[in-house]
């Protein structure tokens, strides 16, 4: 749920673990940069980088009212802090319409809190923001649980896909589509890395002919591939951090 609001808030997504001490090449569990899915290319953006976005995220998520109240950001809380650049690896790619982002760290991510945050009675969670340039829109997100990835390396996954509605104050209306996934692989080496997989829309504008046009139940905006596509796009992320 909050990669989604965090996204509405601030147009970007984060990750992270450990301490660094890790024999691991993180880069080369990452996706080389020609093998995007099609349509994305990549884009200079370091870990620092995250970092800085995801603090001012987490600062903005302060003053947002969530309902239901427990469905908050835990997660990305605890996770965000402990991210350096020793100690994660970082991709982004952009396309004409969305953003792909793969994560590797050697920082254990609390899988269990983010599935508690999207799931069960999170599975729709309302956001209202009180500052900034979204104060007084009010985002609705519905997340629907992917069939996990499984197999001999993985501790714990977590796949999700999100549906997010934001009404502004004005009344108009955008929409954004996303998937994620946090995965803990254990590596040849026998250490625990975070995996993280994002593919989302960039948040665009929905008419009110449009939205009349979508069956009730239906998202707003189709996500940037399939479900079966990103499955398989988090398969071969944790085969390569199997390795």
């Amino acid at each position: 749920m909050f990669a989604a609001v965090a996204a509405a808030l601030l147009g970007t997504a984060a990750c992270g673990d450990d301490d660094g001490a890790s024999a691991i090449s993180l880069p080369n569990l990452l996706l080389a940069g020609d093998q995007l899915p099609p349509g994305f290319a990549a884009v200079p953006m370091d870990v620092n980088d995250l970092i800085v976005a995801n603090r001012a995220t987490l600062e903005q998520a302060e003053s947002v009212a969530f309902d239901p109240k427990q469905c908050g950001p835990t997660a990305d809380a605890e996770f965000n802090p402990q991210l350096t650049d020793e100690n994660t690896a970082l991709l982004v790619g952009r396309s004409d319409d969305g953003t792909f982002s793969e994560l590797a760290s050697t920082v254990r991510r609390n899988v269990d809190a983010d599935r508690r945050a999207t799931t069960g009675p999170c599975r729709v969670v309302t956001a209202v923001p009180s500052r900034g340039s979204l104060a007084g829109a009010r985002i609705v997100t519905t997340s629907v649980e992917l069939p996990a990835v499984s197999g001999p390396a993985v501790d714990q996954a977590f796949l999700l896909r999100s549906d997010s509605v934001t009404t502004l104050p004005s009344g108009a209306v955008r929409a954004r589509a996303g998937l994620m996934a946090n995965v803990l692989v254990r590596a040849a080496n026998g250490e625990v890395v975070t995996l993280q997989v994002g593919l989302s829309t960039l948040e665009r504008e929905i008419s009110e002919a449009d939205r009349a046009a979508v069956a009730p139940g239906t998202p707003l905006v189709a996500a940037p591939v399939s479900d079966d596509e990103f499955i398989g796009l988090v398969r071969s992320a944790v085969a390569r951090a199997a390795q």
